[in-house]
């Protein structure tokens, strides 16, 4: 075979990567229940170590999208910031039947992002959404995950959390402060943190949980998506876990916190 073909098939290998089922993810990105967990990546869902890893500094995969239904919706942490065009997404998209005598589903979330801290409020901002159908009573739109301010979980969240900076924390990025209390070490080994990009950490929320209100014996189908804005240049990765139905306790609306 020749050289040009095997770079051809390698880069049509490259583009398909699929998601990520994982045992771990970086040196401290632990499975928060069972034996995996999911990586959904702008990128390769992948870290350093892995086969097929691109780093999250410079892997567009060049195609892009239409935005789902509703989006985009602009930060209120960034006002006058139009965002640019969805590129590079991946979605996962789940229809299950909810058990009679649930009330609720919870999933743990972690977003990653090399977005920041060097294009916090700007066109370039990747996203992370939980789309659910129906839309739960109370939203106006199909996301279920968003902060308490209404930010969606994106590089202008206030959920961001796992970052540093040289004489910090708090750090301050795009002219917004970032307690940044979980430190970077989440995103050591991961393609995230400065041990392997280029000696600065970027950001991840950490380990967040959302909860939502469900009717027993219903269907409902889920789609969770990232994607790249702007550009398909730097990318961000979201893992997911620990989907657990619960039969007592369910908020009126959907609700997101880090978990403790």
């Amino acid at each position: 075979m020749g050289a040009a073909r095997r770079d051809r098939r390698r880069d049509r290998e490259r583009d398909q990567l699929p998601p990520g089922a994982r045992s771990a993810f970086g040196t401290n990105g632990k499975v928060q229940n069972g034996k995996r967990l999911l990586g959904l990546s702008s990128g390769t869902a992948r870290q350093p170590s892995d086969p097929g890893y691109q780093a999250p500094s410079g892997f567009s995969k060049g195609y892009t999208s239409g935005s789902p239904t509703g989006f985009p919706k602009e930060s209120p942490a960034c006002p006058n910031v139009t965002t640019g065009a969805p590129n590079d997404g991946v979605a996962l998209e789940v229809e299950v039947r909810v058990p009679t005598n649930a009330v609720a589903f919870s999933f743990d979330s972690n977003f990653y992002t090399y977005e920041w801290p060097t294009y916090v409020c700007s066109q370039y901002n990747d996203f992370f959404l939980a789309l659910m159908s129906p839309v739960p009573s109370g939203l106006t739109d199909a996301n279920v995950v968003y902060d308490s301010a209404g930010n969606l979980i994106s590089v202008n969240s206030a959920l961001l959390d796992v970052c540093s900076c040289t004489g910090g924390p708090p750090c301050t990025a795009g002219s917004k402060s970032y307690s940044c209390a979980q430190g970077g070490s989440l995103l050591l080994g991961t393609g995230f943190g400065k041990d392997t990009a280029n000696g600065e950490d970027h950001g991840a929320t950490g380990w967040l949980v959302t909860t939502v209100p469900v009717t027993g014996g219903s269907t409902v189908t889920m789609r969770f998506t990232v994607y790249d804005s702007g550009d398909g240049v730097y990318d961000s990765t979201t893992l997911l876990d620990n989907w657990t139905w619960l039969t007592s306790g369910a908020p009126t609306t959907p609700t997101t916190k880090a978990k403790p």
